[in-house]
C-alpha cells in the first residue's frame, strides 16, 4: 500500500496562493504516493556525415543537432515577475551563426524510456521516495523533488510560464542547457520551495524540471542537478526507470481545464444539505465508504473513527515532544516561552497578485492569542481480520454559515478595512494539516498504524495551533484526502466533525 508522507502545505507553504504548476506536480505526486499510478507532463532525416556532427556537438554543447538544428533552450521575461522558458529549434549555418528554424516541418522522434542516477547529493540528504529528496533531520519538508516531461510532441513544443520571479539565469548543467530561477519566497518564515531548475536532455527528449526548497541553497542545488544522468534503459538499470509525464497530455489537460474555466478552482462554499453527514464528538463514523472490496485501495472498508474528546490550552504540555523531530522541536520553540506558554501568532492580510505583473503584498497585519487544539481520536478495525499499515489524515477545517451556504472561513475582517484576499496565521498556526500526531508506523515511521487487530482500537492524538479567534469555527477532516482549504467530496461523503468550541 502506497503511503502519503508529505503534508501538502510543507511544499510551499509560505505562498499563500500555490502556483499552478506546482499544485499539479503536488496533487499528482500525493495520488501516486497513495495509490493512484498516473504519469502524465522536432528532428529531421539526416545523412552520415550530420550524424558526426551531431554526436560532436552533443558531447560539446549538450544540445542536439540534427539536419543542422541546434535546439537551445532559454528564457524570456514576461511582465514584472514572470518568465517563460523554452526549447528554440535553430539551424545551424556554414560559419556556425545559429538562425531560427520556426515554420519547418519536424520529425517527431522516437522517445525510449531512459533510467535516472544521481552523483550527487550533499552531506544529509537522502531519498525520501522516488524523485524526493530530503534532509534526515526534515524529511519531506524540503530538499528537492524531480519531475520529468516526455517531449512527445517534439523538444521545440516545451513553453512552460513560472510566475513570482525574483530573478533568473541561463545555466550550463552537465553540459545541457539549464534555466535557473529564484522565486520570491513569501515572508521568507519556515520552509518553501522558491527554486526552480529546468535542463533540457534534447538528446534523449526529456525536460527535468526540479523543485528546490529555502534549506537547500543556490550552489547546492545546481550541484545536485549537475549529477542527474539519464541513460537508455538497460537489463541492469531497469529499476531506475524515470516515470515521466507525456508533454502532449500535460498540455492536453491545461488545455481542457481552460476551456471548462476550472483550472484548479477550489470548492469554497456549499449548501448546508451537503454537510448533513457531520458527526459529533463521541460519535462513530465510517472511515471510508467503499462500494465493494476491490475499491477499498487503502484497506479503510472495515475502520471505524470516534472523536473521543478535544482540549484547547494555552500551552504544549499535552504534547509528548520526544515524538517530534529535531525540526519540529525547533519550530516549537518559536512559539512558547521559557514556561511553555503559547505566544501571540501574527495574522497576516494578502492580497494576492498575478505572479506576472503584481506579487502577493501583505496589506495589514494583527497579533492575536493562540491555543493549542489536542483532539483524541480511536481508530477501530471492525473486520474479521488484522489489518496492516492503516492510514489516518486530519486536517483542520474552519467553516463558517452564512445564508443557507457552508462557507470556508477566511479570516476576521481587517481593522484597516484593507482590501484582501485571504488572513495567513503565521508560523506553526499556517498548518491546516495535522501538525503533530503521536502514532507513527509504516516503513518511514510516519502517520500509520502499524497493525490493528481484528475487533482492536487504537488511539491516535493530533494537534494544531490556532488563533483563539478561530476556535467557533473549527471541524475536523479524517478522511485520507486531506483537501486542506476547500470542501472534497471524499470528505463531505465521510462526514466532517464538529468540534466547534
Amino acid at each position: 500500500m502506497k503511503r502519503r508522507e508529505m503534508r501538502l502545505e510543507d511544499l510551499g507553504h509560505n505562498f499563500p496562493e500555490m502556483p499552478a504548476e506546482l499544485r499539479r506536480m503536488v496533487e499528482s505526486e500525493v495520488q501516486r504516493q497513495i495509490g493512484t499510478v498516473s504519469s502524465g507532463r522536432r528532428r529531421k532525416h539526416m545523412a552520415k556525415k550530420v550524424v558526426i556532427a551531431a554526436v560532436a556537438a552533443t558531447m560539446l554543447l549538450g544540445t542536439t543537432v540534427l539536419a543542422g538544428a541546434l535546439y537551445k533552450m532559454h528564457s524570456e521575461p514576461v511582465g514584472e515577475y514572470a518568465v517563460r522558458t523554452k526549447i528554440e529549434e535553430t539551424n545551424q549555418g556554414e560559419n556556425g551563426e545559429s538562425h531560427s528554424a520556426e515554420g519547418q516541418t519536424q520529425t517527431i522522434p522516437e522517445i525510449k524510456d531512459v533510467s535516472m542516477e544521481i552523483s550527487y547529493l550533499p552531506e544529509g540528504m537522502v531519498e525520501t521516495d522516488e524523485g524526493k529528496y530530503s534532509y534526515v533531520d526534515a524529511l519531506n519538508k524540503g530538499g528537492v523533488s524531480i519531475v520529468f516531461y516526455k517531449m512527445d510532441t517534439g523538444d521545440a513544443q516545451f513553453d512552460v510560464l513560472t510566475t513570482n520571479v525574483k530573478s533568473t539565469e541561463e545555466i550550463k548543467v552537465g553540459g545541457y542547457d539549464g534555466i535557473y530561477c529564484e522565486l520570491i519566497d513569501g515572508d521568507g518564515e519556515g520552509i518553501s520551495f522558491n527554486q526552480r531548475i529546468y535542463v533540457a536532455y534534447t538528446d534523449v527528449h526529456y525536460v527535468m524540471e526540479m523543485y528546490a526548497a529555502s534549506d537547500v541553497t543556490k550552489e547546492e542545488a545546481l550541484k545536485i542537478a549537475e549529477g542527474v544522468h539519464l541513460q537508455p534503459v538497460s537489463g541492469e538499470n531497469a529499476q531506475n526507470i524515470v516515470h515521466a509525464y507525456d508533454w502532449s497530455e500535460f498540455v492536453q489537460s491545461e488545455t481542457e481545464e481552460i476551456k471548462e474555466g476550472e483550472e484548479w478552482s477550489a470548492t469554497l462554499s456549499v449548501p448546508e444539505s451537503a454537510m448533513t453527514n457531520t458527526h459529533a464528538i463521541g460519535e462513530s463514523f465510517a472511515a471510508a465508504h467503499v462500494a465493494s472490496p476491490e475499491d477499498d485501495w487503502l484497506g479503510l472498508g472495515n475502520v471505524e473513527i470516534k472523536v473521543t474528546d478535544v482540549q484547547f490550552s494555552d500551552n504544549v504540555s499535552l504534547l509528548d515532544q520526544s515524538l517530534m523531530d529535531s525540526d519540529e522541536r525547533t519550530e516549537l520553540q518559536k512559539e512558547i516561552d521559557a514556561s511553555g506558554q503559547l505566544l501571540p501568532v501574527t495574522i497576516n492580510y494578502i492580497k494576492y497578485g498575478d505572479g506576472v505583473n503584481t506579487i502577493n503584498e501583505v496589506v495589514d497585519s494583527r497579533t492575536v492569542p493562540q491555543k493549542l487544539v489536542y483532539a483524541t481520536i480511536e481508530y477501530t478495525n471492525t473486520g474479521s481480520e488484522e489489518l496492516d499499515e492503516v492510514l489516518f489524515y486530519g486536517t483542520l477545517m474552519k467553516i463558517a454559515e452564512r445564508d443557507g451556504q457552508m462557507e470556508i472561513y477566511k479570516g476576521k475582517a481587517s481593522d484597516k478595512n484593507a482590501v484582501w484576499d485571504e488572513a495567513v496565521p503565521q508560523g506553526a498556526a499556517h498548518y491546516e494539516e495535522m501538525w503533530y500526531y503521536d502514532v507513527h508506523g509504516g516503513e518511514r515511521h510516519n502517520n500509520y498504524i502499524t497493525h490493528l487487530a481484528a475487533g482492536s482500537t487504537a488511539t491516535v492524538h493530533m494537534a494544531w495551533l490556532v488563533p483563539e479567534e478561530d476556535l467557533d469555527y473549527l471541524y475536523l477532516d479524517l478522511s485520507t484526502f486531506g483537501s486542506a482549504g476547500e470542501f472534497g467530496a471524499e470528505a463531505l461523503d465521510v462526514g466532517y466533525v464538529d468540534i466547534r468550541r
